[in-house]
This record gives C-alpha cells, structure tokens and sequence, in this order.
C-alpha cells in the first residue's frame, strides 16, 4: 500500500491532532442552535413549544425534519404543514429533538464532495445507517430497547471522525479519500491507522465528548467498528455495526444470509422476521432517503 505521509510527516499530524481531541477549545464550537437542543434534553420541564421556538431558528434542520415527517411510511405527506405538526403527528419530542441535533451538529463541518469518505457518500452512509439503526432498535424487546431517536441520532453521527479530519486537514483527508478509493478491499479503519495514525471512531468519540453528546451516542461513535463491546449503552455500537453490516451486504441476499452472525441479531433480541421488516421498511422508501442526504450534502 502506499503510504500517505512519511514516518515524520505521520508522527507530527499524530501528536497535533491528538493534541486537538484531548482539548476542546481546539475543536470546532458546536453550532448555538445544537447547544439549545442539548439544554433542552436535560431539561424535565421543556415540552413541544419550546422545541418547535428552536428547532424554527435553523432553516435547513427544519426542512430535513419536515422532509422526514412527510415520509410516504407514516403517510401524512403534504397534510404535514409545518414542525408543530411534524413533532406531535410523526415523530414525538425526543426523536424530533435527538433528529435535529444530529443533522444541525454536522452541517458546519465542511468536506470535499466526492469519493467514498467525500460529503456525499458521507451523508448518504450516516442517513440510512441512522434510519436503520432506528428501525432495528424497534424490533429489539421492550426492555432493553433504546429510544427511537438517541438510536437516531447515534447512527447519523457515527462516522463524524472523517467530518472532522476532512474539516481539519482538507490535505491529509484528499490523500486517505484517493487511497481508500484505490484499495476498496482493504478496511478503511486498517488504511487510515496504516496512512495517518489515528482512526475516524477515535476522533469522532472525542469531539462528542467536547461538544457534550449523550453519553450513549459518545459509545455508539467511539466503539461502532467493535460489535463485541460490552460495556455500559453497549446496544448502540452493536446496532451501528449491524446497520454497517446491513448496507455492506445489501447487494445480494445469499451475502446478507452468510451474515446473520456477524450481524450481533441475537445480542440485541431481534429475530429473523424483525430484522428482515426493519430492511424492507428502509429499503422501501430508498429514493427518499437518496434525496434526504443529498440535500443535507449540499
């Protein structure tokens, strides 16, 4: 494999971008409307007028949450006039809330377009990885099901690393997008330790954390690529994982058949019928979701 940067060259971007995870004020500032959100999540008495008053102030996660809200599954469509509606009809006010946190923290971060970590491929891969991750949360039993929005959220958010890395180091990031595309058979996380040291599950844990994320979507991001993790809010990198798995093999039914065991189905008390209707269910309304992510990676 080629190799990205020389041994020195690797070892200076190592040291610096630790430096940045390991201090926050060297990170990018989550956006006002995102901190609102979280100020609202811990806050017992807050209701659906006071999401509404801040979701309002940023155009573009209103429209992704309309966008979703109008979805032909729930079959409301244009009867969905605006978020109050949206809120109480579709979606509740903690799936609602955990949507628009995860769609306002990312936007700012800007990548270049193209390739297979590029902003389109990006957004594609985090909106059917959180709407799946969703979908199988639902089929898990009731009691130990997660929220269908921190399920959400978690998996929009999972590969935030590389919205980070391509945000930081525009350079860095065009090389390990040019050598990801040249060696597709080759894991991403392998190549990214190989080329720059440092991994998008380890960065994108560190900056949940200096932003101050549920404490289950800094899991989910920072142990995804690690099914068997069995620590505390462990349900959330093993649902990503099974998503990533999900899209991985969605080509051909005998690929997705082999995979069942890698997929963590048993661990997370899905069976087999569930997890095949939370597939169908995703893959069903796929020409919205294609048109969900492009707008959000333009």
């Amino acid at each position: 494999m080629d190799f990205m940067l020389t041994a020195t060259q690797k070892e200076r971007f190592v040291s610096e971008f630790r430096h940045r995870l390991e201090h926050a004020e060297a990170l990018p500032i989550l956006p006002e409307v995102a901190r609102e959100l979280i100020m609202l999540r811990n806050d017992a008495d807050a209701g659906i007028p006071e999401l509404v008053a801040v979701v309002e102030k940023d155009p573009a996660g209103s429209a992704q949450l309309l966008r979703y809200a109008r979805l032909s599954m729930f079959g409301y469509g244009d009867r969905i006039k605006g978020i109050g509606d949206a809120i109480q009809l579709v979606l509740g006010f903690e799936k609602a809330l955990h949507m628009v946190l995860g769609l306002v923290a990312g936007k700012p971060l800007r990548m270049e377009p193209d390739g297979p970590l590029g902003r389109k491929e990006y957004w594609k891969h985090s909106v059917y990885t959180a709407m799946l991750c969703q979908a199988l949360a639902a089929q898990m039993p009731s009691d130990i099901r997660p929220g269908a929005g921190v399920a959400y959220l978690a998996g929009l958010m999972h590969d935030i690393g590389y919205l980070l890395l391509g945000h930081l180091y525009p350079q860095e990031f065009s090389l390990l997008n040019q050598v990801v595309a040249k060696y597709p058979d080759i894991r991403t996380r392998e190549i990214e330790l190989i080329s720059l040291g440092v991994s998008h599950d380890l960065a994108g844990m560190w900056l949940m954390r200096a932003w101050n994320m549920p404490e289950e979507v800094v899991v989910g991001v920072g142990e995804h690529c690690f099914p068997d993790y069995d620590g505390e809010h462990a349900v959330f990198p093993k649902l990503i994982n099974l998503s990533n798995q999900v899209l991985k093999y969605s080509d051909t039914d005998s690929a997705m058949s082999e995979s069942y065991e890698l997929m963590q189905i048993e661990s997370l008390g899905i069976d087999e019928n569930g997890f095949k209707r939370a597939i169908e269910q995703v893959f069903g309304i796929s020409s919205e979701l294609d048109q969900m992510s492009a707008d959000m990676a333009k």
